[in-house]
C-alpha cells in the first residue's frame, strides 16, 4: 500500500474550478470499490416483504438505491485517446444522474431541489472514489464540491426544460491538443477544451464557472486496475481564442 501525501493548491485561483491539486503518491487504500474482497460462501440475505429498499436520499425524495450513480472510468490508451476519455468522463460527471432524473420527472412531474442536490452529491461520491488517487484531502474535497455544483446545475436545467430534452446534455469539447507524453509511470496531457451547455440552457460562462469559455487543462494520469486515475489536474482560462 502506498502512502498519500496531502494535496496542494498551486498557482492563481480563478474561481473554484481553476485550481491545481496534486498528490505525490497514490492513496490506493482510499480508492473505494477498487480493492479485493473475500467471497462469502453463504447465500445473500433476502429482505422480507415488510422491509423497504434502502435509499441514500431523504425519505421525501424518490427512491435512489446505493450505487445507483456509476462513474465513467478513464480507459488506458494513447495520449490522444486519453484526452478524449478524460473529457468523456468529465462530461458524464456533469450530467451524472440525468437518466435517473428522467424517470423521476416522468412519474412525479416535479422534483424538489433538495433531491437534485442529493443526486448531484451521489455523482460526486461516485467519481471522487473512482477516477482520482485521493479523496480525503481538503483541497481535493473543495474541487469535488465544485464539480458537484456543476452537476446540480445541469440537473436543474434539465428538469426546468422538459423531460424529452433531458437526453441532450452538455458536454466538454476538445479545442486543441497542446502537448502530451506517456511513460510507464504516467501520461501527461496538456490541451484546450470548452464546455458546451445543453441546448436551451444558460450559456453564460458565469453559470458554468468559466468552463464555457476556452480552458487550458493540465492532467497527469497514472495507471491503476486496468484504467487511468487522475493524480494531478489544473484548469485555467486559455488565451488566443
Amino acid at each position: 500500500m502506498l502512502a498519500k501525501e496531502a494535496g496542494t493548491v498551486l498557482g492563481d485561483v480563478v474561481g473554484r474550478y481553476f485550481r491545481t491539486i496534486t498528490t505525490a503518491a497514490l492513496g490506493l487504500a482510499l480508492m473505494g470499490g477498487l480493492g479485493g474482497c473475500t467471497p462469502n460462501p453463504q447465500q445473500p440475505h433476502l429482505p422480507t416483504a415488510s422491509q423497504s429498499l434502502e435509499s441514500v436520499l431523504d425519505a421525501s425524495c424518490p427512491l435512489l438505491p446505493p450505487d445507483a450513480v456509476q462513474a465513467v472510468r478513464i480507459p488506458q490508451g494513447t495520449p490522444e485517446e486519453s484526452i478524449a476519455n478524460v473529457l468523456n468522463s468529465y462530461s458524464s460527471w456533469v450530467n451524472a444522474g440525468t437518466d435517473i432524473l428522467r424517470g423521476w420527472a416522468g412519474t412525479a412531474g416535479t422534483v424538489p431541489d433538495a433531491c437534485l442536490d442529493g443526486l448531484a452529491e451521489q455523482g460526486r461520491i461516485a467519481y471522487s472514489q473512482t477516477i482520482f488517487t485521493t479523496q480525503t484531502d481538503v483541497a481535493w474535497q473543495d474541487y469535488y464540491a465544485g464539480q458537484q455544483e456543476l452537476t446540480a446545475q445541469a440537473l436543474r436545467n434539465a428538469i426546468g426544460t422538459s423531460v424529452d430534452r433531458i437526453g441532450n446534455p452538455g458536454s466538454f469539447e476538445l479545442l486543441k491538443e497542446i502537448s502530451s507524453s506517456a511513460t510507464v509511470n504516467g501520461t501527461f496531457l496538456k490541451f484546450d477544451a470548452i464546455y458546451r451547455p445543453a441546448p436551451g440552457t444558460p450559456a453564460d460562462p458565469a453559470d458554468w464557472a468559466g468552463l464555457a469559455k476556452p480552458t487550458r487543462w493540465y492532467v497527469e494520469l497514472v495507471p491503476f486496475d486496468g484504467f487511468f486515475i487522475i493524480n494531478y489536474i489544473e484548469q485555467k482560462p486559455a488565451a488566443g481564442y
